[in-house]
């Protein structure tokens, strides 16, 4: 059975250099990654795994022994430099010079037997655990794969629903205002969620050239009349375009509005400004409401 494993570099779990050992072989095993204490996420760095439970069981052992093995050396290692720390009484501080170069070869000899300790601790650790960050590099390799495969299908659902809009009576739209315009705001159930927030009468199952024949006919009504896709649709719109429309060799970059032309034969303008409405707001103060927008979903 698996179980979830939080994890974190070895490094940042230790949080220092023990000794100020940070020579090649120390910093290798400081990017193994280990168990984070507790197995608990501590930070936004941490991550998650899972793992089956006795591989999980053994990795935090390792991680535990480790850990307890290098405070143990950092303990150790301030008890034996506290000694080389002159006495604060006069007659401690004359006994103290007398034996001062004496407590520093003594204090490097604990040094280098220390740091036998520290290798040791980070050998054992990739010598028991090391195969946790072969883990999880193999866990993410298979999760991109899998992202990759599922956006893939998405894309071929997308593509197919705009395939089966270039004939079909699939199109939904809504007429509403925003930006101080009326707007059509047009859409594909099957990739859309829902029929949004925004206020007006849902007119469904039209093929897109019926949808652009209502544009044709509100424009010559209201020549100011906005035009825009729900943000799902116009992306599948535009991977229908570059995967089956563009014309061979055209290095024309996908739009909506390129897509819609090649579904319907029109060419449409999204946004058509009043004389001097775009000037006035390039001056007047923002305000909520006023100017374009991007398209809700």
């Amino acid at each position: 059975m698996d179980v979830d494993v939080w994890y974190r570099t070895l490094r940042m779990a230790v949080g220092t250099y023990v000794l100020h050992l940070h020579d090649a072989e120390i910093e290798a095993a400081g990017q193994l990654y280990c168990v984070s204490p507790g197995n608990r996420p501590s930070g936004s760095d941490d991550g998650r795994v899972p793992a089956p439970a006795e591989d999980a069981a053994r990795w935090r052992a390792a991680t535990e022994a480790a850990l307890a093995a290098l405070r143990s050396v950092e303990e150790r290692d301030r008890a034996a430099r506290r000694q080389l720390h002159r006495p604060d009484q006069a007659w401690q501080g004359v006994w103290w010079e007398l034996r001062r170069d004496r407590l520093h070869r003594d204090y490097e000899v604990r040094k280098a037997a220390l740091e036998v300790e520290v290798r040791a601790a980070y050998r054992a650790f990739r010598d028991e655990a090391g195969d946790l960050t072969d883990h999880i590099a193999a866990w993410r390799e298979r999760w991109a794969r899998e992202e990759r495969e599922r956006e893939e299908q998405s894309r071929a659902e997308r593509v197919a629903a705009v395939r089966a809009g270039a004939d079909g009576a699939v199109w939904t739209y809504r007429i509403g205002d925003h930006g101080g315009h009326r707007r059509v705001l047009i859409w594909l159930p099957a990739v859309e969620r829902g029929d949004g927030d925004e206020r007006g009468a849902v007119i469904r199952d039209l093929t897109a050239r019926q949808v652009q024949k209502m544009i044709g006919e509100r424009r010559g009504r209201d020549p100011y009349l906005w035009i825009a896709w729900r943000e799902a649709t116009g992306r599948a719109m535009q991977e229908w375009y570059e995967d089956e429309a563009r014309p061979a060799g055209s290095a024309r970059v996908a739009t909506d509005v390129g897509a819609w032309a090649a579904l319907t034969g029109v060419v449409v303008e999204p946004v058509v400004w009043r004389p001097g409405e775009l000037e006035g707001l390039r001056v007047a103060p923002p305000s909520r409401g006023s100017g374009p927008s991007g398209v809700s979903s």
